[in-house]
């Protein structure tokens, strides 16, 4: 049987044999997800937008070997990317700068500018470190937590978390020399 989607021709042999292999793939995306801290409805989005990369490379997967690996990598990248996109402004963050003494125009353009330098630079750490940063204080989780997450060594995520701090710290003292 010969199946057309789009301009492709697939069959159906071939499909049967993506979709056996895809219900393990989908669910470790899922988990990895659900295992960085996505919420259900955004893991499931990602275990879709894995599946659907996965399709896409279907022809070299067989060769690859290891596909669970991938898509585990896959939606792991994904979640981190997502992480860092999303910026979410908290009601008690906004209620702080409501309450805070009154700043002048200049004073809130200056602190403004100083919160985008800094988000600049953040996003200018290796994907590792700044996710390890990200877990360490947005998230309040352990070194242990974020070993495991990630799996890898507790004195890992030290020596990286050590790492991104120091970057920063040398970022801010480049710019106050200024």
């Amino acid at each position: 049987m010969i199946i057309r989607v789009g301009c492709v021709i697939f069959t159906a042999m071939e499909i049967k044999a993506y979709e056996k292999l895809a219900m393990g793939l989908r669910k470790r995306a899922l988990q990895v997800g659900m295992s960085l801290g996505m919420g259900r409805a955004e893991a499931e989005d990602i275990a879709q937008e894995v599946m659907l990369r996965l399709w896409q490379m279907r022809n070299e997967l067989d060769e690859r070997g290891k596909t669970e690996n991938l898509a585990a990598i896959m939606a792991r990248n994904m979640s981190i990317d997502r992480k860092r996109r999303e910026r979410t402004v908290t009601l008690d963050d906004r209620q702080r700068d409501l309450s805070s003494p009154a700043k002048t125009p200049a004073e809130r353009i200056e602190a403004d500018e100083e919160e985008q330098w800094l988000m600049r630079k953040l996003e200018q750490l290796p994907t590792t470190q700044h996710a390890i940063l990200r877990m360490r204080h947005d998230e309040q989780l352990s070194h242990e937590d974020i070993a495991k997450r990630l799996g890898i060594t507790v004195s890992s995520v030290s020596t990286l978390l050590s790492r991104a701090r120091h970057s920063l710290l040398e970022e801010i003292r480049r710019r106050n020399r200024r």
